[in-house]
């Protein structure tokens, strides 16, 4: 027997069909003079004039979802680059692009039913300068499309390629109050100017403040500059300067403050190798002085320090054959026993001051931001969006403003811990380990390309899990 519509609620569904179908198809296509998306780093100094955001979202019919996905990246993308314009930008570097589905049915018909999508993308918003091609090209963590450069590193090539040769080339001095650096690592010079033996204030004078200040075990310290340079002391000496920073994962570094005097600077060893130097050149240049550590490791060594040379090997394509370049530099004192540095983290009893200060986290409508716990004085750095970091444990950092906690991250905070240890530390919090439970507490939350996210007024939660669905990073973020 045929089911009759009654003629009112068709009228509904033909205005919301219409209106959906007006929501997906209307692109908001970006002026071609807006600052274009780069796909790779300028080879240069570039300032980074602001940092934005900007979200899009709208209902979509089930069988409607990939135009509309579509539709909003190009929408949200053109948001940024006339934000850009305003800023008085010449150009941008998407950060992060996130596109969600919700979990739950948004609009329900007779024929279709239909979810919300939405898009946010975070960018930043730099000045050009002039470039210098012998640089290696260094990719954006997305493209131009918005979608991941590990995905579509050979498309991005091509693209960014098109865009050098259109953008307009801007020549910038950097206003700095410290002195330039050296470029110079050496046994006679030190490392950019610093010798092994100097005591913090003398590193500070040459250096200026660190932007990260973190305890080691043996009662040693280290300092970090940008996102990579890192120095430990030993009681009151510098006794091992590092130009690459292995302590932190990459997941942390990417959120520390920018430090534009280190982050890009380029060392020469001796005043002669640049970074990925053949390994057969630098052989040919000290001869015998050079002493092999192991396969891809080697040192020249002087009265009171010595210099780390680690190597890793690379495809020519002239030749299709494996090369050793140059990668990493140390200057390290002669007596100093470079090992794997560990952070000294707060005793496991005093954690769970950490988790009844923690106690209303994760509840979307708290809007009292949890007081700042006593022990994250410890291991603290500065990040990009003006709060502070503190390490509280292996896998456990939280981000705070004066005495307010902002944010709570679970992640692999140092280089080399596993998935079980993101699972304990969570368990402990009290908050969800895999998607059901996750989806279970918040049951507006969406769902998309295993990432799971909640927005609350006051409050938002990030959670990624992997193939087996249990949630290997958690972040939230309070308002």
């Amino acid at each position: 027997m045929e089911t009759l519509v009654p003629m009112h609620s068709a009228r509904v569904l033909l205005f919301v069909g219409v209106a959906l179908n007006i929501t997906i198809s209307s692109v908001c296509h970006a002026d071609a003079g807006l600052p274009p998306v780069l796909n790779s780093y300028p080879k240069c100094d570039y300032q980074v004039v602001r940092y934005a955001e900007a979200t899009d979202k709208t209902v979509a019919r089930d069988d409607d979802i990939a135009t509309a996905k579509q539709t909003l990246l190009q929408n949200t993308i053109a948001k940024i680059r006339q934000q850009a314009a305003e800023a008085g930008a010449n150009a941008v570097i998407l950060t992060d692009v996130q596109g969600v589905i919700s979990n739950s049915e948004s609009l329900k018909t007779i024929r279709h039913s239909g979810r919300e999508v939405k898009y946010r993308i975070a960018a930043e918003l730099i000045t050009l300068c002039q470039q210098d091609n012998d640089l290696p090209t260094v990719y954006a963590p997305y493209n131009s499309a918005g979608q991941k450069q590990a995905e579509t590193r050979q498309a991005s090539l091509t693209t960014s390629m098109q865009f050098a040769v259109s953008l307009p080339v801007v020549t910038h001095t950097e206003q700095v109050e410290s002195a330039p650096l050296s470029d110079t690592i050496s046994l006679q010079h030190g490392f950019y100017g610093a010798r092994v033996g100097m005591t913090p204030p003398q590193v500070q004078a040459l250096f200026g403040t660190p932007d990260a200040e973190l305890a080691l075990e043996k009662e040693q310290t280290a300092w970090i500059y940008g996102q990579e340079h890192l120095i430990v002391f030993a009681g009151n000496n510098a006794v091992a300067f590092h130009q690459s920073n292995n302590l932190l994962s990459a997941e942390i570094k990417k959120r520390l403050l920018e430090n534009l005097r280190f982050q890009q600077h380029q060392w020469r060893l001796d005043d002669t190798f640049r970074r990925r130097a053949p390994l057969t050149e630098i052989k040919a240049f000290y001869q015998e002085k050079l002493i092999s550590v192991d396969q891809y490791q080697f040192s020249l060594q002087g009265d009171d320090s010595q210099l780390i040379l680690n190597f890793a090997p690379y495809l020519d394509i002239k030749s299709n054959s494996n090369q050793l370049l140059l990668v990493e530099i140390s200057l390290v004192a002669t007596h100093y026993a470079v090992g794997k540095l560990q952070l000294a983290l707060p005793a496991a009893d005093s954690m769970l001051q950490v988790k009844n200060s923690l106690q209303t986290l994760a509840n979307p409508d708290e809007k009292r931001l949890a007081t700042l716990p006593q022990i994250t004085s410890l291991n603290r750095s500065k990040l990009r969006d003006g709060n502070r970091l503190s390490v509280l444990s292996p896998v456990l950092a939280v981000s705070y403003n004066e005495s307010h906690l902002v944010g709570l991250t679970v992640t692999n905070i140092l280089d080399d811990y596993a998935i079980s240890d993101i699972q304990q530390q969570l368990k402990f919090l009290g908050l969800p380990a895999n998607r059901a439970d996750f989806m279970a507490r918040f049951a507006d939350a969406f769902d998309s390309l295993n990432q799971l996210t909640l927005y609350g007024d006051n409050v938002e939660i990030k959670a990624t899990y992997n193939q087996d669905e249990l949630i290997d990073s958690l972040n939230i973020s309070w308002y």
